[in-house]
């Protein structure tokens, strides 16, 4: 399995230090500064696109005029994609919140709001499919797109192969799997088999509080077994697929993660490289 890399200013240079390949864009580079430009850094340095991020998309939010920018960066990028040859365009779950993912909203949770997100959806996976592009979706617990279920409801609303979905099980959790969250790595990896292509890996902890505290902890500092993720999904991914180690805050964090990444996949019997 191939791995990338996500570590704000630091990714670069900790991906060729760790000898990883991969490396995330965003639509809006490639629109805005050009395909070239946007890529040099990264074949100056040997890396390849891992994924290209578009995680401003978010056909339900309220904010219309700034969904109206989002929308367009997306159609300007499919086109695009190829060139960076990378397939996977990382979109957001639906939020009628319109921070898309700091806030929650009752009403992404219906089937009003898959039916919106699948409507608005259709022409951008029409002209994905006219380029080789998949749109993958990122699942997430306070999104319209909040697990299994809902992924499903709007595969079959959609009817297009070129829609996926990111395996990015702490995303998903509520309280009782951030004490074991082993069963709900077993629902996402087997129930979205066949969907997606993109595994992303961080961690999600609780902390001490009151009420429910939880949040990013480095790698290792979390319930997740990953040994387990990465066995679930190796005979679903393909050629194309990333893992991606993400969310990294220093280099030092980064070099631990790695390691421990290695020695969870070594235990899965999957090899990263």
């Amino acid at each position: 399995m191939r791995l990338g890399l996500e570590a704000g200013r630091h990714t670069l240079e900790l991906a060729v230090e760790l000898g990883i390949r991969g490396v995330p864009v965003e639509a809006e580079q490639l629109v805005e500064q050009g395909v070239e430009p946007t890529l040099a850094p990264l074949h100056e340095r040997g890396l390849q696109v891992c994924q290209i991020g578009a995680f401003g998309y978010n056909p339900l939010s309220t904010d219309r005029a700034a969904q109206a920018r989002q929308s367009e960066l997306l159609r300007e990028a499919i086109p695009l994609a190829p060139r960076t040859g990378c397939p996977y365009i990382v979109i957001g779950p639906g939020n009628r919140h319109p921070s898309g993912f700091g806030a929650d909203d009752v009403r992404n949770h219906t089937p009003a709001a898959l039916d919106e997100l699948a409507r608005a959806l259709a022409p951008m996976l029409e002209l994905a499919e006219r380029h080789g592009v998949y749109l993958s979706v990122e699942p997430y617990l306070k999104g319209a797109l909040d697990g299994v279920r809902s992924f499903l409801a709007l595969a079959e609303r959609v009817g297009s192969a070129n829609l996926r979905v990111n395996i990015d099980p702490t995303s998903l959790y509520v309280y009782a799997d951030l004490l074991d969250p082993r069963a709900k790595v077993e629902e996402v990896c087997a129930g979205l088999a066949g969907h997606y292509g993109l595994v992303h890996v961080k961690e999600v902890a609780l902390s001490e509080g009151f009420h429910i505290h939880a949040g990013l902890v480095p790698l290792g500092s979390g319930p997740t077994d990953w040994s387990q993720v990465l066995a679930l999904v190796a005979p679903h991914l393909s050629e194309d697929s990333w893992v991606i180690l993400e969310h990294v805050q220093t280099p030092t964090e980064g070099r631990s993660s790695h390691r421990l990444l290695l020695e969870m996949a070594a235990r899965a019997g999957v090899s990263l490289e």
